[in-house]
C-alpha cells in the first residue's frame, strides 16, 4: 500500500510538473435551462407545433477543453486547443469525435499566428480564429442569436482539415485567413469534397470595432458531373461602445447559397410540408441570392446586460423556372445577470417569420414561430 501511494504521488507530481512546464489548463462551461417553442406552418391540415423542454447550451455551447502552450524562445510559442462539446441534459457528446468542437495545434510569433486542425470558421463566433461577432449575441443564445438566419449561406460552423492565419496587429488592423481541405478520407483536398476558404479583416480603436469577411465554399462535384456554382458571402459590420449603450449594424450579401431555416430547431416533423409544394423536397438547399441586415444594441440594465436585435432578409431562388422569393423577419430580446464572475442567469425571447412568394400556381405560405428560454450557465 505504501509503495502504491508513493507511485501515485510520484505520478501526480510528474503530471503536475509537466503541466506547469507546458502551461496546460483545463476549462469549460455548462449551460442548462428550459425552453418553449411554437411554430405556425401556415398550411391547411397542418397543426401548430409547440414543445417545452429542458434545453442544453441555449446561452452558450457546453464544453470541456484542454489548452496549453510552450515558449520555444526567440519570440516563438507553440500551443494546442482540444475542446469537447456535450449536451448537459443527457451527457452525450454533441459533435463527432472526442474533440469535435476544436482540435488545433498552432505556432505564434512576430509573424502572427498559424494553426491547423478542426476549428470554427471566420464567419462564426465559435473557436480560436472566429471573428464573426456581428451582433450582441456573441457565441450563443440558440435560434435567437443565430445571425446566419439573416446572413444566409448555410455553411458548417466548424471545418475539418483547416489551416488558419492571423496577422499581427497594425494600428488596430488585423488580417485573417482560412482554408479547409474538406472532409477526412480519400476525398480530402479533391473536387469531390466541399472546401471552405475565407479572408477577413478587423479594426479596433477604443470603443469602435469593425469586421469584414469574404467566405466561400468550393462545392464538391464528383468526376463526370457538372461543377456547381460555388457559394459566396460578403459580410460587413461593426459596433461602438458608448458605455451607456453599444449599438450594432451589420449586413451580408450572399450568392448561390443554401438557406438556414429557423425551423431546424423546431423538430416537429412537419417542416417539409412547406418546402417545395410540388415535390416536398428541400428547396432551402437550392441556390439563393440575396442580402440581409441586422441592427441591434446592448445596454447595462439593473446590474446585468440587455440585448436586442431586428433582422431582415430578402432572397430569390435561382436556377428554377418556377421562381421563388423568400423574405424573412426576426426580432429578439435577451437579458443576462451575473451571480458571480463565473456564473450567470439568462432569459431570452425571439420571433421569426418567413414569407414565401412562389409565383405560378404554387401556394404562398408565411410560417412564423417564437421561442422563450431561461437558464443558468457556469464557467470553470
Amino acid at each position: 500500500m505504501f509503495k502504491k501511494s508513493l507511485i501515485a504521488v510520484a505520478a501526480l507530481s510528474a503530471l503536475a510538473g509537466s503541466a506547469m512546464a507546458a502551461d496546460v489548463q483545463i476549462y469549460g462551461r455548462i449551460d442548462t435551462g428550459f425552453r418553449y417553442q411554437n411554430v405556425d406552418y401556415d398550411k391547411a391540415a397542418v397543426d401548430d407545433a409547440s414543445k417545452f423542454e429542458m434545453s442544453s447550451g441555449n446561452y452558450t455551447g457546453n464544453r470541456v477543453g484542454i489548452k496549453g502552450s510552450e515558449d520555444l524562445g526567440n519570440g516563438l510559442t507553440v500551443g494546442f486547443v482540444l475542446e469537447n462539446g456535450f449536451d448537459s441534459d443527457s451527457g452525450v457528446e454533441k459533435y463527432d469525435g472526442l474533440f469535435g468542437r476544436e482540435s488545433i495545434v498552432y505556432l505564434e510569433g512576430d509573424f502572427g499566428k498559424i494553426a491547423a486542425g478542426k476549428m470554427g470558421i471566420l464567419n462564426s463566433t465559435a473557436g480560436s480564429f472566429a471573428i464573426g461577432n456581428f451582433t450582441p449575441w456573441g457565441t450563443g443564445w440558440g435560434a435567437v442569436g443565430d445571425q446566419t438566419l439573416i446572413f444566409g449561406a448555410k455553411f458548417d460552423t466548424r471545418m475539418n482539415n483547416m489551416i488558419a492565419y492571423r496577422s499581427p496587429e497594425f494600428a488596430g488592423f488585423q488580417v485573417h485567413a482560412q482554408y479547409s481541405f474538406g472532409d477526412n478520407g480519400a476525398s480530402e483536398g479533391k473536387t469531390t469534397t466541399d472546401r471552405y476558404y475565407a479572408l477577413g479583416a478587423t479594426y479596433k480603436n477604443g470603443g469602435l470595432n469593425l469586421i469584414g469577411i469574404v467566405d466561400s465554399v468550393n462545392e464538391a462535384h464528383p468526376a463526370g458531373t457538372e461543377d456547381p456554382d460555388d457559394t459566396l458571402r460578403v459580410t460587413l459590420g461593426g459596433s461602438y461602445d458608448f458605455g451607456v449603450v453599444k449599438p450594432y449594424l451589420s449586413a451580408a450579401y450572399f450568392k448561390d447559397a443554401r438557406m438556414t431555416s429557423w425551423m431546424d430547431s423546431y423538430s416537429s416533423g412537419e417542416t417539409n410540408t412547406i418546402w417545395n409544394p410540388d415535390t416536398e423536397t428541400g428547396y432551402l438547399n437550392g441556390d439563393w441570392d440575396g442580402y440581409g441586415v441586422v441592427i441591434g444594441a446592448s445596454a447595462p440594465l439593473v446590474g446585468g446586460t440587455a440585448h436586442m436585435t431586428i433582422g431582415y432578409m430578402d432572397s430569390e431562388l435561382q436556377n428554377t423556372v418556377e421562381g421563388a422569393d423568400l423574405t424573412r423577419y426576426t426580432f429578439a430580446i435577451g437579458y443576462e445577470y451575473p451571480l458571480s464572475k463565473r456564473t450567470k442567469v439568462y432569459a431570452d425571447a425571439g420571433y421569426f417569420k418567413d414569407e414565401f412568394d412562389w409565383g405560378n400556381n404554387w401556394e404562398d405560405v408565411e410560417p412564423e414561430g417564437y421561442q422563450a428560454a431561461v437558464g443558468l450557465v457556469h464557467y470553470f
